[in-house]
Order: C-alpha cells, then sequence, then structure tokens
C-alpha cells in the first residue's frame, strides 16, 4: 500500500490539480492524504474571514470524500500571507513524518499565484528537511525519506507549465466533477453556473488528455535534485 500527499494553498486547488490521482490511488487501495496550507479565508469580501474560513473547510472536506481521501489536514496559515519560511518548512516536515508519504504532490514552481509559489518552495524543502536526522521538528518524529515529489499546474495559474507526465483520469473525470461542484460559494461570488465553473477549472483535463491520447488526463512534473528525485537507471522503460 502507498501512500501520497497531496498538498495545496487553499481548498480546492489540490482538487483541480490532482483530483482524478487522488481518485485513482484511493480506489486501488492506496493511502492518499490532503494538506492545505489555509482555510481561504480571504477570497470573498462580503464574508467574514472566520465564517468563510469555516465554510471553505466544510467544502473542502466533502470535497475529498468524494474523492477518497483517507483524511484532511489544515496547517494553519493564513490566506494570502504564506512565505516560505523556516517555521513553514518544519510545520509541513511534522506531517510528513508523521503520515510517511512515498509521494508528495505539490503546486509547481512556476504558478504565479503567490502562496502556490511558496507553497511549492516550502514543500519541496519540507521533503528534503524531512529525511535530514540534524532537522528537529517541534513533534521529534524520526526522520522520514519521500521517494518523489511530483507538481500539478493550474488553469490561469501556470502557463508556462508543460507536464511531462500524463495521467489518465477518463473513469475518474465524472468524481472529479463531482467534487468540484461542492464548491458552491465560490461559484455563487462569481456568479458562475456549474457548467462554467467545470469547464473553467477542469480544461486543462481536456488539453493533458488531448496531448496523450485519452479523453480525460491530469499534467504532472517531478521536481528533483541531487538529494531528492530522479537516479540513474539500468535500461529505458517504455
Amino acid at each position: 500500500m502507498k501512500k501520497i500527499l497531496v498538498v495545496s494553498a487553499h481548498p480546492s486547488a489540490g482538487d483541480i490539480g490532482a483530483g482524478g490521482l487522488m481518485s485513482r490511488y484511493s480506489d486501488d487501495g492506496d493511502k492518499v492524504y490532503l494538506l492545505i496550507m489555509s482555510r481561504g479565508e480571504a477570497g470573498i469580501p462580503d464574508i467574514p474571514p472566520e465564517d468563510l474560513a469555516s465554510i471553505r473547510e466544510k467544502e473542502q472536506r466533502e470535497a475529498a470524500k468524494i474523492l477518497g481521501v483517507s483524511e484532511v489536514f489544515f496547517l494553519g496559515l493564513k490566506d494570502t500571507e504564506i512565505f516560505d519560511t523556516l517555521e513553514a518548512r518544519l510545520m509541513v516536515v511534522d506531517v510528513i513524518r508523521r503520515l510517511k508519504p512515498d509521494i508528495v504532490v505539490t503546486h509547481s514552481e512556476v504558478d504565479t499565484h503567490p502562496d502556490h509559489k511558496s507553497t511549492a518552495y516550502i514543500t519541496f524543502a519540507a521533503a528534503m528537511y524531512s529525511s535530514l536526522p540534524t532537522v528537529k521538528s517541534k513533534s521529534n518524529l524520526p526522520p522520514h525519506l519521500v521517494k518523489a515529489v511530483y507538481t500539478y499546474g493550474l488553469p490561469g495559474y501556470t502557463p508556462t507549465f508543460i507536464p511531462e507526465i500524463y495521467l489518465d483520469i477518463s473513469e475518474f473525470f465524472e468524481r472529479k466533477c463531482k467534487a468540484l461542484c461542492c464548491y458552491e460559494t465560490t461559484m455563487k461570488h462569481l456568479g458562475w453556473s456549474r457548467e462554467r465553473w467545470i469547464e473553467t477549472w477542469l480544461s486543462l483535463d481536456k488539453v493533458y488528455g488531448v496531448s496523450s491520447g485519452v479523453r480525460y488526463a491530469e499534467g504532472f512534473r517531478q521536481f528533483w535534485s541531487s538529494h531528492l528525485g530522479r537516479r540513474a537507471v539500468n535500461r529505458l522503460a517504455w
């Protein structure tokens, strides 16, 4: 059984970028966890932040249940105030050491949203730090080595993101649509129909599907460094 941790800055972002992946792995019997850096309390000016935070957390938990996520965690950082600090990195290290994921999936470093970009770099560092005995965090848990880190793109935020891996999610696309429809508060605020909401946020799934010979796909890139990621292989695989 594998363990997968998906990390996103706000509610809904991880579902958009990797909802099909979460569904596929959960259906395979693997453990899928979702870590949200903030509760998205700054997104709708007409709703008081604390009220909106509760609403968006509830919507995220409902969506995660549809996708088969085992557990959802909120890190407690403030929306629009997610910065790549040592404190934030160590908070994610604690989560990684507790859950012991094999794979971590997060935002792309080319994402133009400041919170998304910070979340990417926080996660990259935490995935590395979590394996180092010299890095101490509040939980004081033993080190854990993450085997691979992948990134996802988002419509409107990652125009330069080019996937190197495509995951066929055709059989899970309707489930992903159902999960995305949980975010009724933002849909209502924008004045969008469900059709427009799905068409916008899942537009890349169709593009990536066309690019990879299937109906719908999610696209990912592998993050790597000399410490974490790609290693030499004995033979090419196809």
